[in-house]
Protein backbone atom coordinates (compact mmCIF):
# COMPACT_ATOMS: atom_id res chain seq x y z
CA UNK A 1 0.00 0.00 0.00
CA UNK A 2 1.34 3.43 -0.93
CA UNK A 3 1.96 5.74 1.98
CA UNK A 4 2.93 8.81 -0.02
CA UNK A 5 0.55 10.64 -2.28
CA UNK A 6 1.88 12.10 -5.49
CA UNK A 7 0.58 13.31 -8.82
CA UNK A 8 1.88 12.15 -12.14
CA UNK A 9 3.92 14.98 -13.72
CA UNK A 10 1.40 15.71 -16.48
CA UNK A 11 -1.51 15.80 -14.05
CA UNK A 12 0.46 18.00 -11.63
CA UNK A 13 1.08 20.48 -14.47
CA UNK A 14 -2.64 20.60 -15.32
CA UNK A 15 -3.63 20.98 -11.66
CA UNK A 16 -1.18 23.84 -11.10
CA UNK A 17 -2.37 25.61 -14.26
CA UNK A 18 -5.99 25.28 -13.07
CA UNK A 19 -5.04 26.64 -9.63
CA UNK A 20 -3.29 29.61 -11.22
CA UNK A 21 -6.31 30.39 -13.42
CA UNK A 22 -8.58 30.14 -10.36
CA UNK A 23 -6.28 32.51 -8.41
CA UNK A 24 -6.20 35.00 -11.28
CA UNK A 25 -9.98 34.99 -11.62
CA UNK A 26 -10.45 35.49 -7.87
CA UNK A 27 -11.90 32.05 -7.20
CA UNK A 28 -9.16 31.15 -4.73
CA UNK A 29 -8.21 33.35 -1.81
CA UNK A 30 -4.72 34.77 -1.84
CA UNK A 31 -2.37 33.98 1.00
CA UNK A 32 -2.73 31.44 3.74
CA UNK A 33 -5.90 30.41 5.48
CA UNK A 34 -6.33 31.45 9.10
CA UNK A 35 -6.10 28.58 11.59
CA UNK A 36 -9.42 26.86 12.23
CA UNK A 37 -10.81 27.25 15.69
CA UNK A 38 -13.16 24.56 16.98
CA UNK A 39 -16.72 25.76 17.43
CA UNK A 40 -17.87 22.70 19.36
CA UNK A 41 -17.05 22.75 23.08
CA UNK A 42 -14.58 19.98 24.04
CA UNK A 43 -17.17 18.22 26.20
CA UNK A 44 -19.65 18.05 23.31
CA UNK A 45 -16.92 16.92 20.91
CA UNK A 46 -16.09 14.09 23.30
CA UNK A 47 -19.71 12.98 23.44
CA UNK A 48 -20.01 13.08 19.66
CA UNK A 49 -16.77 11.14 19.20
CA UNK A 50 -17.87 8.40 21.61
CA UNK A 51 -21.29 8.24 19.88
CA UNK A 52 -19.49 7.64 16.58
CA UNK A 53 -17.09 5.08 18.09
CA UNK A 54 -19.74 3.01 19.91
CA UNK A 55 -21.98 2.69 16.84
CA UNK A 56 -24.80 4.89 18.15
CA UNK A 57 -24.64 7.20 15.14
CA UNK A 58 -24.84 4.31 12.66
CA UNK A 59 -27.78 2.85 14.58
CA UNK A 60 -29.60 6.19 14.53
CA UNK A 61 -29.06 6.57 10.78
CA UNK A 62 -30.33 3.03 10.19
CA UNK A 63 -33.43 3.70 12.27
CA UNK A 64 -34.15 6.95 10.41
CA UNK A 65 -33.72 5.19 7.05
CA UNK A 66 -36.14 2.47 8.09
CA UNK A 67 -38.74 4.84 9.52
CA UNK A 68 -38.60 7.57 6.87
CA UNK A 69 -36.83 6.64 3.62
CA UNK A 70 -37.39 10.13 2.17
CA UNK A 71 -35.55 11.71 5.09
CA UNK A 72 -32.72 9.19 4.70
CA UNK A 73 -31.96 10.61 1.26
CA UNK A 74 -31.49 14.17 2.49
Amino acid sequence: MATELHLEPDLATVVEAARERARESGELPRGTFPPLKPTIPPEAAGVLASWLRDGGYDAAISRIAAEDPDLANQ
